[in-house]
């Protein structure tokens, strides 16, 4: 079967032959893979020539986003079975932490675990995968040409709930009462900051205004671009930074509520995200999800931003990957963003390519590309 991945000794991306795989225990799941998402994980993979291979072998399937079909199920599967439609959580946890012995992998404590088509494990630019019961989550029906979305929502869902988890220790952070951050309807008389116009932050943008929270996005872009669109098309406000400070760009928010009660990164800027810690509001919370590559020396006033962060009450929490927990919140947003938005989703996914293209999907790219998604298989 084909795959496209990288090559121990060779830069780029490259395209190789592979087995099909096969069932080995009765746990597991083969799965015909359809579609695949491409991200800036993967696009940092063949930037930066990031080969992140197994010691046991010479080649990484790349690819960590993706929607199949089932083929086959061991004897011991139960929530799964041909012919249905799932998706793929990406971390496989060590085995030895509490959190990995409790599927939740993303907050693994040894950092001994494998991501799927990231590090040190195949992922789903191929045509088929076999993988336990416990990875494999069932779609629900009529949501499958969707749910290519469902891995990178689910990182914006986790972010949200660790937002929602640390800033309950706030219950009178609105006058209404059934505003609290626990509440269902949390997101009124909030004001959040989303840095980075790309499918993420598009994404927790979503998410940020399906509960009404009023948000403002800020990235590099001009006026006229379909991100842009996207963002006014939900009712968030865009910000060009491009001409902006960050105090600046922190300024405009707070001219219509007085606060900015949330900052979600998902740009990977590392000044900016840095430089914004310096002006965020009493009480708020500044969540990082971007993961920068090149390295950055900024001369930083230590003292100040400890004082500012103690007197000001002010959280800053980083977070990386999700679990199973985080894929199922996605399945269940996505039909209410494209409702709610007017079919966004279709209209975020701007390029398709098959396996066949994987130098074209690589390839440098205008500031219009939003979201690459691979066709792998044809939707019968």
């Amino acid at each position: 079967m084909k795959a496209i991945g990288m090559i121990r000794g060779k830069s780029g991306v490259q395209a190789f032959d592979l087995p099909k795989p096969e069932i080995s225990q009765l746990n597991e799941v083969l799965i015909q893979v359809k579609e695949a998402g491409v991200d800036g994980t993967d696009f940092n993979m063949v930037k930066h020539n990031l080969q992140d291979i197994a010691e046991d072998s010479d080649e990484i399937v790349m690819g960590h986003e993706m929607v199949g079909v089932v083929e086959a199920v061991g004897s011991e599967v139960r929530s799964v079975a041909p012919g249905n439609t799932v998706v793929m959580t990406v971390r496989r946890g060590c085995g030895i932490c509490q959190p990995c012995l409790h599927n939740q992998s993303d907050m693994c404590m040894t950092g001994l675990y494998t991501e799927r088509g990231i590090h040190k494990r195949d992922g789903f630019f191929t045509e088929f995968v076999v993988d336990e019961e416990q990875y494999v989550v069932k779609v629900p029906a009529n949501l499958a040409k969707l749910v290519v979305f469902t891995e990178p929502l689910s990182i914006a869902e986790k972010g949200i709930e660790q937002i929602r988890l640390i800033q309950s220790r706030l219950p009178w952070a609105c006058e209404h009462p059934d505003h609290t951050f626990s509440s269902p309807d949390w997101g009124r008389c909030k004001t959040a900051l989303v840095i980075g116009a790309g499918p993420l932050g598009i994404l927790a943008t979503a998410l940020l205004r399906l509960v009404e929270v009023y948000a403002y996005v800020v990235d590099i872009v001009p006026e006229d671009s379909p991100k842009v669109h996207l963002i006014k098309h939900m009712g968030a406000n865009y910000i060009d930074g491009r001409n902006k400070n960050p105090k600046e760009i922190v300024d405009f928010c707070c001219s219509a509520s007085g606060n900015v009660d949330i900052i979600f990164e998902a740009s990977g800027a590392a000044s900016t995200a840095i430089e914004l810690i310096n002006y965020m509001s009493r009480s708020s919370i500044y969540i990082m999800t971007g993961i920068p590559r090149e390295e950055l020396v900024l001369q930083v006033d230590a003292a100040q931003v400890v004082r500012q962060i103690v007197r000001y009450n002010q959280v800053v929490v980083g977070s990386v990957n999700s679990n199973r927990s985080h894929f199922e919140m996605a399945l269940k947003d996505i039909p209410a963003i494209n409702s709610k938005f007017g079919g966004m989703l279709e209209e975020m996914i701007t390029h398709h390519f098959t396996l066949r293209d994987y130098e074209l999907i690589f390839a440098p790219t205008d500031q219009n590309r939003i979201k690459t998604v691979i066709d792998i298989a044809p939707w019968e």
